[in-house]
């Protein structure tokens, strides 16, 4: 349990570190890989896509490989769909409810015109033992509290992309590894078990 927990520790500190995998060079990169090999070979749960009680909440991103940069703009996060607003990324979420297939990625982020979120909605199914089928189908962007953001909302065109899966290679009761269609790595840390269920009503 000690290396567990000391390997978890250490994913989060380099997540921090790297800027969520932001600012990620080479030997952090390399050491990411391998602690995160050493937490799947020692996951305790096998059959990660049916632990319900397990993956229900809201969690926070650690560290991500899959290249997204930290100024960027709206239109770059929806496929070109939403306004080319500059746009800071502040923190990543994911929010996921068995009972509903909620899968839904969540991005805080601050801008010229204040702060806001932007939640590309999503739905999974447990399609094997560790992989989820996913599909996405909206994006939206909000403003927060006291902020001028334009309020968006667009449908995505599911028939223009390729089938998409995470398999959930680690899962314990607040850590969770996923590697996706494209092979990055996702790490993730549980925040509240219970997750907001705000994206649906916006």
């Amino acid at each position: 349990m000690a290396d567990i927990v000391a390997l978890k520790a250490e994913l989060g500190r380099l997540g921090t570190a790297t800027e969520l995998g932001f600012e990620a060079g080479g030997e952090a990169i390399e050491r990411i890989k391998m602690l995160a090999e050493a937490l799947e070979a020692a996951n305790p749960t096998p059959v990660t896509t049916r632990a319900d009680a397990l993956l229900h909440g809201r969690w926070r991103l650690l560290y991500s490989s899959f290249g997204l940069q930290r100024d960027t703009t709206l239109a770059r996060l929806a496929f070109n769909q939403l306004p080319k607003t500059a746009i800071h990324v502040d923190a990543l979420w994911q929010e996921v409810d068995p009972a509903t297939g909620l899968y839904d990625n969540v991005i805080d982020f601050s801008s010229a015109d204040g702060p806001g979120i932007n939640v590309t909605l999503g739905k999974y199914t447990a399609d094997a033992d560790q992989r989820l089928g996913v599909e996405f189908f909206a994006s939206l962007v909000a403003p927060t509290t006291g902020s001028s953001v334009g309020r968006h909302q667009i449908e995505l065109d599911t028939r223009k992309f390729p089938a998409l899966y995470s398999d959930v290679t680690y899962l314990d009761a607040d850590f969770r590894l996923n590697r996706g269609s494209f092979g990055n790595l996702y790490v993730l840390q549980l925040v509240d078990r219970t997750p907001t269920g705000w994206s649906r009503d916006l």
